[in-house]
């Protein structure tokens, strides 16, 4: 969590001092990909852009969240196939609830965020959702870690869906800088 809201603050900053020094006009695709410079995985969030219709950093957050409760959906899906099988470890079954749980919380704080976004709520409460959403996910991935040997049989998919949350979060706090400027 921590680190999460110390990237937040990062990425405010930055973007504030890159937005500051930019020239006055630039074009939509090129105010996008300065703010796909400042999130976790820059590579997403570009891909994004070439695969979507956005033309402005708003549109392209709300196209992220998306794409990150897509990723959510298909996670909870993965852990609910891994638990429906013959689980003979105790540890590994706590593990796959925890992960269930903390997917299906994802899924809410993503629809919500989305939502928020669609309804033109205030991009705090939007950041909010998008914070819990990471929350959620790192306690799947809290629950592994706290327990050596014990493998995640969703580790890719929850490496995969804190990148795309941590990127929607990241473009929701630029949009947030962009509107108090």
């Amino acid at each position: 969590m921590t680190k999460a809201l110390l990237a937040a603050a990062l990425l405010l900053a930055a973007f504030a001092a890159a937005s500051a020094s930019a020239a006055p006009r630039r074009s939509a695709t090129e105010t996008m990909a300065v703010a796909c410079e400042y999130v976790t995985v820059p590579q997403l969030c570009t891909n994004l852009i070439a695969k979507s219709s956005c033309t402005t950093v708003r549109e392209l957050t709300l196209a992220a969240i998306k794409e990150a409760l897509h990723s959510a959906e298909e996670a909870k899906a993965a852990v609910s196939k891994a638990a429906g099988a013959p689980v003979a470890d105790p540890k590994l079954k706590q593990g796959l609830d925890v992960c269930d749980e903390a997917f299906t919380n994802t899924v809410t704080s993503l629809q919500a965020a989305v939502n928020g976004m669609q309804a033109g709520k205030a991009y705090d409460q939007v950041t909010v959702n998008l914070s819990q959403a990471m929350i959620h996910v790192s306690a799947c991935n809290d629950i592994f870690s706290e327990n050596p040997g014990l493998v995640s049989p969703v580790a890719d998919s929850t490496s995969i869906l804190k990148k795309l949350v941590s990127n929607s979060l990241s473009l929701s706090v630029a949009v947030n800088v962009q509107l108090k400027q």
